[in-house]
């Protein structure tokens, strides 16, 4: 049986729930996502991570 993108993408999530070195932070995250709207939610993630990135190099001293 081949596997499909679907199937492949939602192991890939699933690994990631099961796995015991994501953060709860991001399993939490990663299951509120999937309740919601795909466009919004990877639209909302993309923006975080662009904040998180840029507060990141901030707080390294980066910029």
């Amino acid at each position: 049986m081949t596997l499909t993108s679907n199937d492949r993408i939602f192991a890939e999530i699933n690994e990631v729930l099961g796995s015991l070195e994501a953060s709860e932070w991001l399993k939490n995250a990663l299951t509120a996502a999937l309740c919601r709207d795909c466009v919004d939610a990877a639209h909302d993630a993309e923006q975080l991570a662009q904040l998180l990135a840029r507060r990141c190099e901030f707080m390294l001293g980066r910029v």
